[in-house]
C-alpha cells in the first residue's frame, strides 16, 4: 500500500519579502509568479495535476485562514500573494466552472465581519486579481444545521451553505503558532466554516480544553479535497496575533491534511502528538499523522526546518498590578486572556503608566478558592466565563464586585471574544484615564 504523499517546496527568493516583514506589504508581479511556481510544483508532487480532483464545470472553494480583521503586515492571515498564486493556478490549469474564495473570521463580530476582514487583509483583492469568480463572505450566507456523525463533543453544527455546495473544496492555512491549539494549520483552519455568534455554541462552544476534539469533529463533517500551506512567512511566538514573522518560503499540498499538519508542524520544530487537532483526528483515523508513514516529497523536513519560539498560554504573573486569579479555570478563559494581554501589551501602552492611571486591574475565572474578595476593593474588575458561578467559591466573585472600582462581565463558554473583547476594554479604560 502506497504512502499519503505530503510535497515541501521552495520558492525563489522574494523581492518584497524584507519590507512585509519590516511592517509594509508590496506586492511584485515576479513574487506572486515564484510563488504560482512553487504552488504548481507542490500540487503535482501531491496529486500528480489539478484533474485528480477537480472535474470539468465542477465548482472549486478555496477556504483560506482569514482568522480575524487584520492587515496583510499582521502575519496573521494568509499571504495575499499566496492567496493570489493558488487562485490563478486553478483557473488556469484545472477545469473547473468556477473558483470561489470564501471564509468567516472566528472573532467577526468583535474585530470585523468577513468582508471588511477580506478588504483589510488585501485577500479580496489578491483573490480578484487571480481571477477568482466570486468572494464570499460566509457571514452574509446561509447556514445548514446539522448532525455531524462520530463527533465525541461537537455534535451539532451550523455550517455555512457555500462550503457545503462547492463540489471540491481546497484547504488552504498559514503555517503559524497559536496559544489555544500550539499551532493552527489545515485542520483548525475548519473554525472559519461556522457562524461566529457570541456568546453561543457555535465557534467558542466546545472552544475550552477539548479544542482539538472540536477540529477533529468539523473535520468530520466534510474533508478537504487538497491541503495547500502557505508557508512563505510563517508566525512563531505568541500566535495567532502577536506573534512574530519568521521567514521560511516554503509551500507544501496533501490530499490528507492530517499528515500535511503534521509534516508542516514538524517543520516548525514540533511533534504531532504536541498538537492536539492533529493527535485527535489522528488516533481517530481521519488521516495520518506518523511521520514515517508519510512519503515526504521535494525537500526533506530536515533540511528546512526551523524550531519556532513557542506560544505561551499563561496570564498569571504576567504584570505587578494586574492580576489574574485563575485556580480553576480551563485553557478556554486562560489563553484568551493571555491573548488578550498580549495584545494590550503590543498596542504601545506602558503597563506601569496604564496601572497607575486607571488603577490595579483583577481578571477572574472558574473557580478561585484562595481568593479573598477584599483583594479586589478599588481595582477594576473583570469576569470572565459562566462557570465562575458553578463553583463553590461563586460567592467569592460576588463579593468581590460588591467591592471593586469597577465590573465588566464577559459571559459564554468559553467566552473567546474575550480574545479581543479584554484587549478593548482594557484600551477605553487606559484612554478614560487620560481624560
Amino acid at each position: 500500500m502506497s504512502k499519503t504523499k505530503v510535497s515541501v517546496v521552495k520558492c525563489n527568493q522574494l523581492e518584497g519579502n524584507a519590507s512585509f516583514i519590516a511592517g509594509k506589504f508590496i506586492r511584485h508581479d515576479a513574487d506572486v509568479a515564484k510563488i504560482k511556481e512553487a504552488v504548481a510544483k507542490a500540487v503535482e508532487l501531491a496529486i500528480g495535476s489539478p484533474d485528480t480532483i477537480i472535474k470539468k464545470g465542477q465548482t472549486v472553494l478555496i477556504k483560506p485562514n482569514l482568522a480575524f480583521q487584520a492587515p496583510a503586515e499582521s502575519h496573521a492571515v494568509v499571504d495575499p500573494r499566496v492567496v493570489e498564486a493558488v487562485v490563478s493556478y486553478f483557473k488556469e490549469k484545472s477545469q473547473a466552472s468556477e473558483v470561489w474564495v470564501g471564509d468567516n473570521p472566528s472573532l467577526g463580530m468583535h474585530v470585523g465581519r468577513a468582508k471588511p476582514a477580506f478588504r483589510d487583509s488585501g485577500m479580496e483583492e489578491a483573490a480578484r486579481k487571480g481571477g477568482a469568480d466570486k468572494v464570499i463572505y460566509f457571514d452574509e450566507t446561509d447556514v445548514v444545521v446539522m448532525d455531524i456523525p462520530g463527533a465525541k463533543v461537537f455534535k451539532k453544527a451550523a455550517v455555512f451553505k457555500p462550503f457545503l455546495d462547492a463540489d471540491v473544496v481546497i484547504n488552504l492555512p498559514k503555517m503559524k503558532v497559536h496559544i489555544a491549539g500550539t499551532v493552527t494549520l489545515g485542520l483548525k483552519n475548519w473554525n472559519g466554516i461556522i457562524p461566529n455568534h457570541h456568546p453561543d455554541a457555535q465557534q467558542q462552544g466546545a472552544h475550552r480544553v477539548e479544542l482539538g476534539q472540536k477540529m477533529a469533529d468539523l473535520y468530520k463533517i466534510r474533508k478537504a479535497d487538497l491541503t495547500i500551506y502557505d508557508a512563505i512567512i510563517g508566525m512563531e511566538g505568541q500566535g495567532p496575533h502577536a506573534g512574530t514573522p519568521i521567514e521560511m518560503n516554503l509551500i507544501l499540498a496533501a490530499e490528507d491534511t492530517v499528515a500535511g499538519d503534521s509534516v508542516t508542524c514538524s517543520i516548525m520544530g514540533f511533534d504531532p502528538m504536541e498538537i492536539p487537532a492533529i493527535r485527535c483526528a489522528g488516533t481517530e483515523g481521519l488521516g495520518e499523522m506518523n511521520i514515517n508513514n508519510i512519503d515526504v516529497v521535494g525537500e526533506s523536513i530536515e533540511s528546512v526546518r526551523k524550531h519556532f519560539k513557542r506560544p505561551n498560554n499563561d496570564p498569571i504573573g504576567m504584570y505587578d498590578g494586574l492580576t489574574c486569579v485563575m485556580q480553576q479555570t480551563c485553557p478556554g478563559c486562560f489563553a484568551n486572556v493571555r491573548g488578550a494581554l498580549d495584545s494590550f501589551a503590543n498596542s504601545g501602552i506602558v503597563m506601569a503608566d496604564f496601572l497607575k492611571g486607571a488603577g490595579e486591574v483583577v481578571v477572574v475565572a472558574g473557580g478561585v478558592p484562595e481568593f479573598d474578595p477584599e483583594f479586589a476593593a478599588g481595582k477594576n474588575l473583570f469576569v470572565c466565563g459562566d462557570c465562575w458561578e458553578y463553583f463553590p467559591t461563586s460567592d467569592n466573585v460576588r463579593e468581590a464586585a460588591k467591592v471593586a472600582k469597577s465590573v465588566t462581565y464577559y459571559p459564554g463558554c468559553a467566552p473567546v471574544y474575550i480574545f479581543a473583547q479584554l484587549n478593548g476594554d482594557l484600551q477605553a479604560l487606559a484612554k478614560a484615564s487620560k481624560s
